[in-house]
């Protein structure tokens, strides 16, 4: 497994390897993205990181919306540089403030076989679930 961070190094172990930006757009069957929502990575996902695309790989959107170009990701899947995406979130999080072009754009992905979207639950797990009720316990309780 290929893994890339641009602040972080040293980080592999086992089976990762660390790997740039570019390596993971060469050599990737699958590409998910875990970022924040910073100037640097708005719109990460976007035509010139699907231009460099050298598999047809599945892309996985679990961080913020914005993360991803979403006219960009539906060029990509009508030019078969993407095999499937799966989205966690939307480019615009307020589904009832989607424009009329979001809206058509959301309905596209909907009738695509190769495309999932999830209501931001990613990291909703057994795990989240006990972590959050930890934290929510020693604030109120000390």
């Amino acid at each position: 497994m290929l893994a890339y961070d641009k602040y972080k190094y040293g980080f592999a172990k086992g089976y990762i390897k660390e790997a740039s930006l570019e390596q993971v757009c060469k050599y990737s069957d699958v590409i998910s993205l875990h970022v924040p929502l910073t100037s640097e990575t708005h719109h990460m996902a976007n035509t010139n990181l699907f231009d460099t695309l050298a598999q047809q790989p599945f892309l996985l959107i679990t961080s913020r919306g914005k993360v991803m170009d979403t006219e960009a990701v539906i060029t990509a899947l009508k030019n078969n540089k993407l095999k499937g995406v799966a989205l966690d979130v939307l480019e615009n999080e307020k589904l009832d403030t989607f424009s009329p072009k979001e809206r058509a754009q959301l309905e596209w992905l909907c009738q695509q076989p190769n495309v999932i979207i999830t209501p931001h639950i990613a990291g909703y797990s057994n795990e989240a679930f006990l972590k959050m009720a930890q934290v929510t316990y020693k604030k109120l309780f000390g």
